[in-house]
């Protein structure tokens, strides 16, 4: 979610990743050029893809979720026409590791997750695909790690661009403006360099979602309501309940970045850099709701779907974060260099959701809309992190080894209330929760590379991570309390390059890797009425982390004419899975009890899988200006759940994902037009009580440039010209209590199957760049 820790320097981050980083081009024919552009080949051990901006560009990207939909085994699931939280290998749920500049990001959730769709692409220099770690980067990444590379000044030439572009979005037949500008240069002889960025953009999503419920005992014989499903046409609807959401979010982003980086020595650099970024975010959701006069009877003429409620949901959201950091590198001899960095960032999040929902006394010919009930949420988040890392690293002949420490305090305030409007119309206290959490990560590093022959590199190293969780809360009587955790892991790599010919290139790499609890799984805090009626869930302080082995070989040949292909295998077995289980003991609260559930690791999975990627130009067949891309990623997995009792895949990850395009340069007339696709296969996801299916349909893009003498480029994009569309159907297992629906769901009685349709809007975007 946000531009967090911009702290490293991108030649530091290049070395620590072992990144293959050309010279910067001069600025003018990065905004201008006709070259068709591949993605880079890197010279570091471990598995590693590298992409540079120039080859999202073309396409106009507006943040970096709307880049990382094209990379290989990236799969999203977001809301329709939105990029946000990036899934490496499918796996959601912080099993992909997001960093900026080999630091990991804070968010506004308890979940971990990182929503990328507020960094804008304007200031990312390259994204690098971590398939496998090192030791010398954070553990996390299980599915893999995303490096997110923004552009300093002391990687860029000296000048400046602008950009200037209108958004128009056929929803509401508006035009939407956004704009950046940026700068850099040097002074005092080339030894000062620095830069400067502010982005400005208006995005918007406009969605319109149809739902419906199935009773399955008058449905026999469905396999997911499918068959039935009629959201284009209400009467011939089956559903006993038929719903149509509107819904409309606006978002202003304001970024600012900056940075300052100063020579000293022959051989030392100290970097200091600041950066903010605000969004204000608006959203609003109008529903109007269907059903039958009698649940019992299906759908037909003489008991139709009739209007019963309508609902309405304003969200404000106010999103703000910034951060200053320092970076100092040197090198103490010809043998020894070294790093350290501290870096500060901070994190706040505010949202009120405020509904409202009004009920129908209706027949055929009239109406009598009254107000029920008004609700308010308001959830606050502040998170700060303090963070710092030192490494020393020794060369010799063929050998290398290097060491580090890096340390973070996390700081995390959470709050949510809801108020209900009682008989008279007044908002009242209804639930209300709120907790203080302490992480405090010790890690400590130690990697060697050796280079057995002019042609094979083997790479080893262990990290050990220690993390301390201190948790404040409100008890059962409503007093303070507070409960605290430790956990200390070693997490060993390997990592073998070998090259192959002139042209080949082979890697096989295994590591550890691990996955952290969610704040709200670990503060023992309990939510009443959760995940059913008379049930309650507690934290668990001492839930373990997931650990996960992985196993990745690949192989990677350069092609005629700059291009390269690439296949690669992976495993990955992770231990301790987390769950929401039943305790098989109750609670009391508040003189009432109820059954309680609990996070707690109570299995194993894996997820296995093969991942091409091809990015050419087509010169082996005499087309040298014409670009050609590709990437596809099979993915299987299987883990057993408890509650449903049976092997399932891991929730939200979808059976492939794959990218196709094609570039063409006409350089006569200076033009280059292009297109690509990108579509995601089915992802189940089983829970308490539900099942859920969710497909996808592909996304068509096209852009077409034409450049001008001067450093002028005029492009005009377009995005979901296919109109996609997802849709969900979940079956759902009832009962009076949270035991009755797991007995349902292991018997696979099902009660009602809901099926939802969601649309968006297609997008167009011209834009005008001048590099000076």
């Amino acid at each position: 979610m946000p531009l967090a820790v911009i702290t490293a320097s991108q030649s530091w981050a290049a070395q620590s990743k072992g990144t293959e980083k050309p010279a910067s081009p001069d600025m003018e024919e990065v905004v201008v050029t006709g070259e068709v552009v591949t993605r880079n080949r890197t010279s570091s051990v471990s598995p590693e893809l590298v992409y540079d901006t120039e080859f999202f560009q073309k396409f106009e990207p507006i943040s970096a979720g709307d880049m990382m939909k094209r990379v290989p085994g990236v799969a999203f699931t977001s809301d329709i026409g939105e990029y946000d939280s990036p899934q490496m290998r499918g796996m959601a749920d912080g099993f992909t590791q997001i960093l900026v500049n080999g630091r990991p990001l804070p968010g506004a959730g308890n979940d971990r997750t990182v929503f990328v769709d507020r960094i804008p692409a304007e200031l990312i220099d390259r994204i690098e695909v971590i398939r496998s770690p090192g030791a010398d980067i954070d553990s996390q990444g299980v599915g893999g790690t995303i490096n997110i590379i923004l552009k300093d000044g002391a990687n860029l030439p000296e000048g400046g661009s602008a950009r200037l572009g209108g958004i128009y979005y056929a929803a509401d037949d508006k035009f939407r403006g956004s704009g950046a500008l940026t700068y850099s240069g040097r002074a005092n002889d080339d030894r000062i360099a620095y830069s400067m960025a502010v982005n400005v953009q208006s995005r918007y999503n406009a969605k319109k979602m149809v739902e419906e419920t199935i009773l399955a005992e008058l449905n026999p014989g469905l396999v997911d309501g499918r068959e039935v499903f009629s959201p284009d046409d209400i009467t011939q609807s089956k559903a006993s309940e038929y719903s149509v959401q509107r819904d409309q979010r606006k978002n202003l982003d304001i970024a600012l970045n900056s940075d300052v980086t100063f020579q000293i020595g022959d051989e030392g650099a100290l970097r200091l850099d600041g950066f903010y970024v605000n969004t204000d975010r608006t959203e609003r959701e109008d529903t109007a709701l269907y059903e039958v006069d009698d649940d019992d009877l299906p759908t037909s003429a003489s008991n139709p779907l009739l209007e019963d409620e309508k609902r309405t949901e304003d969200t404000d959201t106010d999103l703000k974060n910034f951060g200053i950091g320092l970076l100092y590198e040197d090198k103490l001899s010809d043998s020894l260099s070294m790093d350290f960095t501290l870096n500060y960032s901070q994190f706040d999040s505010t949202e009120a959701k405020f509904g409202k929902r009004f009920d129908f006394v209706e027949t055929l010919t009239d109406a009598d809309e009254k107000l029920d009930k008004r609700e308010l949420e308001t959830e606050k988040s502040l998170d700060k992190e303090y963070a710092g890392s030192f490494s020393l690293e020794k060369e010799l002949d063929s050998f290398s080894i290097k060491a580090g420490f890096a340390g973070k305090i996390k700081k995390r305030n959470f709050s949510n209330q809801l108020e209900e409007s009682d008989d008279n119309g007044v908002l009242a206290v209804e639930a209300f929760s709120d907790f203080f959490i302490k992480e405090t990560r010790a890690d400590g590093f130690l990697v060697g590379q050796w280079d057995v022959t002019s042609g094979v590199t083997f790479e080893a190293g262990v990290r050990m991570e220690h993390t301390s969780t201190h948790q404040e809360f409100v008890d059962l009587g409503g007093n303070d309390a507070a409960t605290s955790a430790k956990s200390t892991l070693l997490n060993p790599s390997a990592h073998l390059q070998a090259d192959v010919g002139d042209n080949g290139q082979v890697r096989v790499s295994v590591a550890r890797t691990v996955r952290r609890p969610t704040f709200d799984q670990l503060v023992p805090s309990v939510l009443t009425d959760e995940p059913e009626d008379d049930d309650a869930v507690r934290g668990n302080p001492d839930l373990k982390f997931e650990k996960s082995w992985g196993l990745d070989v690949g192989y990677e040949h350069v092609l005629p004419g700059k291009g390269i292909m690439g296949v690669n295998f992976f495993y990955r077995k992770v231990k301790d899975l987390n769950q929401l289980v039943n305790t098989n003991s109750t609670i009391t609260v508040g003189g009432d009890d109820f059954n309680l559930y609990q996070y707690r690791n109570v299995g194993d999975g894996k997820t296995w899988g093969i991942e091409f990627d091809i990015s050419t130009t087509l010169a082996f067949i005499d087309l040298e200006e014409t670009g050609f891309f590709a990437n596809f990623t099979r993915i299987w997995s299987d883990r057993f759940d408890e509650n449903a009792q049976m092997d399932v895949r891991f929730n939200h990850q979808p059976k492939f994902v794959y990218n196709v395009g094609l570039t063409q340069n006409i350089p006569d007339y200076e033009v280059t037009f292009g297109a690509s696709y990108q579509k995601q296969g089915l992802a189940r996801s089983v829970f308490l009580g539900e099942i859920e299916d969710q497909w996808y349909d592909g996304n068509l893009e096209v852009f077409i440039e034409k450049r001008f003498e001067g450093g002028f480029t005029l492009r005009l994009t377009g995005n979901n010209l296919l109109n996609a569309e997802s849709i969900q159907a979940e079956r759902n297992f009832d009962g009076d209590t949270a035991a009755e629906v797991l007995a349902n769901q292991r018997s696979g009685t099902i009660d009602n199957y809901e099926l939802e349709r969601e649309t968006a809007s297609r997008i167009f975007m011209i834009t005008g760049r001048y590099s000076f």
